[in-house]
């Protein structure tokens, strides 16, 4: 039984890593044709309803109070209201490969702000020399990955934005571990869809988005459909599962795997410039990573 259990553990890591290594690539090739918000919007509004009937059919009942669903609609704004929404704007301008590379700080962020909550607790949840060396370390990279920003017009602005939805999703991770256990995984993907949806279709309309950006090409489409069945469907409940049975660090050693998928396809299939600068700042970021993840300390948390 439990060798079963980790089968499917180490099976939905794998789906997070790669999956979502890949999303960039995804996003930037729908991009040619959507614009931003309404393009992730129409993306979730479609993968809810197949996410409720794969919930149904295994057996996850949705009829609950609306206050008991106010932390799965918060989850939903969060990761994909402003987070996934940064991001699909971001890349309007960014390469995929660059802005996954931004992306790697998640871990540093999760951290830290783990760090801080414990010594506002006074809890044993604080990190040690080796986690305080690994932030350095990382949020160092993070600094040198910025450089390159400065290279394009209006990328420096959308390289800060990319990070500022990493410390967003940080702290919307370390609330989903407060709330993971009140609803199944797939609920609570079908939830947080349902919220980020809305909240970015509100935000489209504000703005006077049109739909397309351009020509409909059969490429957009296939990238559309990618993002719903694997990049929405597939990963988030892979990721809300690992939530459930792993602390939140090491759920996040997906950082290690998820930049070089991106940096790969990105390169192979757009033909996007990897410059010296990204590599090193990567680098940095995944050793700061390495350093605050192996960290005993920060490794010590409720199951």
């Amino acid at each position: 039984m439990r060798g079963g259990q980790r089968l499917r553990e180490w099976l939905a890591f794998g789906v997070v890593c790669l999956v979502w290594g890949s999303t960039y690539l995804a996003i930037k090739v729908g991009l040619a044709s959507f614009t931003p918000f309404w393009f992730a919007a129409l993306r979730y509004w479609i993968a809810a309803p197949l996410a409720a009937v794969w919930a149904a059919r295994s057996g996850v009942r949705f009829a609950r109070p609306l206050r008991q669903l106010l932390p799965a609609f918060g989850v939903g704004v969060l990761f994909i209201g402003l987070c996934n929404g940064m991001v699909f704007w971001a890349e309007t301008v960014l390469d995929s490969a660059y802005t996954a590379l931004l992306i790697t700080a998640s871990p540093l962020w999760t951290a830290l702000l783990t760090w801080a909550g414990a010594r506002l607790l006074e809890d044993e949840g604080r990190l040690g020399s080796r986690g305080v060396l690994g932030l350095v370390v990382g949020f160092a990279g993070s600094w040198v990955l910025l450089q390159p920003a400065g290279q394009r017009q209006g990328s420096f602005t959308a390289a800060l934005v990319v990070e500022l939805s990493v410390v967003i999703w940080a702290i919307g991770a370390l609330w989903v571990r407060r709330v993971r256990d009140r609803f199944h995984p797939l609920e609570l993907t079908t939830w947080q869809m349902v919220a980020g949806a809305a909240f970015l279709t509100l935000l489209a309309v504000l703005r006077g988005d049109r739909v397309l950006a351009g020509p409909l090409t059969g490429g957009a489409l296939a990238a559309f459909a990618y993002l719903v069945l694997f990049g929405s469907l597939a990963a988030f409940a892979a990721y809300f599962f690992l939530l459930r049975v792993w602390p939140a660090t090491r759920v996040a050693t997906s950082a290690y795997v998820n930049p070089v998928v991106a940096v790969v396809l990105g390169w192979l299939v757009l033909g996007e410039r990897i410059s010296p600068t990204m590599l090193a700042g990567g680098a940095a970021v995944l050793v700061g990573v390495f350093l605050v993840l192996s960290e005993p300390r920060a490794l010590r948390e409720e199951r």
